[in-house]
């Protein structure tokens, strides 16, 4: 049996059954099957409906859309893992085993009338990315700070937002970072958890001007570029192995510029993590002059 799981709000871990002999409408109206009571969710906004041995989704005209997997769709034929968005409701298409069905008919379907707002959001990055979640929060206009925390007691990054659009970003123990990188290196983060407090910041020294789509179409091609480049070369596994080869193989003024600037700049930060961190160039653009480095053997890790 297919069904919409929750994975933040006040319906986090339950399920709602889409059965496969009617169609349901989601929507803010207390007359829909599925009842969104959010001010970014349409009376009447997305029907879920059997076809073909398949479960679709078509968006009614809403005001915001329907989003699948971070796009907005009108008509799509929903898949196992699918992440669906309405409003600032968050939930994945699955497939529950029978001994679950039988749980569900026994009577533990999201019910009318019941409020998806009433907690904060909260959530899993292996669930929901994080592109997904500043999407969802830029479509239902949140003001607030999104926390992202790495698991086992790792780094703690802090999204602020304003009307749904991140204006600041920092990550703990990365103090010289510029916001904009921050923002990239938590997109490329792929295990922790999220939470979104209403509380944010007023005043920062600077705010970030790009715009979140461009952010992040740049963040997944930073992604996609860093991931080929793994394919071909050989990358550091831990910043904290990266070091100049003493004595070097080669003289320095045999370098191109771009090497010689990054050797400098590793010697006055005192490190490869530091490097990352205060350069205004995107981590895959040092990466690319790393592995160049380490190919001629000036630096090991």
């Amino acid at each position: 049996m297919h069904v919409l799981r929750f994975v933040t709000g006040k319906y986090e871990g339950k399920d709602f059954p889409l059965d496969e002999a009617r169609s349901f409408i989601a929507g803010r109206s207390t007359e829909a099957d599925l009842v969104l009571a959010d001010d970014a969710v349409s009376r009447k906004h997305a029907r879920f409906y059997p076809s073909r041995g398949r479960i679709w989704v078509r968006d009614l005209g809403s005001r915001n859309g329907t989003v699948i997997n971070g796009t907005v769709v009108e008509h799509y034929c929903l898949r196992a893992g699918d992440r669906i968005a309405i409003g600032s409701s968050l939930a994945k298409f699955a497939t529950l085993e029978q001994g679950q069905v039988a749980k569900e008919r026994a009577g533990e379907r999201t019910g009318h009338g019941s409020d998806v707002s009433g907690r904060s959001m909260t959530g899993s990055i292996e669930e929901i990315p994080l592109m997904d979640v500043l999407q969802w929060l830029a479509t239902s206009r949140k003001t607030g700070t999104l926390l992202v925390k790495e698991p086992d007691g790792g780094r703690v990054g802090s999204l602020y937002l304003r009307d749904g659009k991140v204006f600041y970003a920092a990550i703990s123990n990365s103090k010289s970072l510029f916001p904009e990188k921050a923002l990239m290196r938590m997109l490329a983060w792929t295990r922790g958890s999220f939470e979104l407090e209403s509380t944010t910041i007023d005043d920062v020294e600077s705010e970030i001007s790009m715009s979140l789509e461009h952010m992040l179409m740049e963040a997944a091609r930073i992604e996609d570029e860093l991931k080929n480049l793994a394919r071909r070369a050989t990358l550091p596994t831990s910043p904290d192995l990266v070091a100049i080869v003493s004595p070097g193989p080669v003289q320095w003024r045999e370098l191109e510029d771009p090497e010689l600037d990054l050797l400098q700049a590793y010697v006055e930060h005192g490190g490869w993590q530091a490097l990352l961190d205060a350069s205004r160039s995107d981590d895959l653009k040092l990466t690319r002059v790393l592995v160049g480095l380490h190919k001629k053997g000036v630096v090991r890790y």
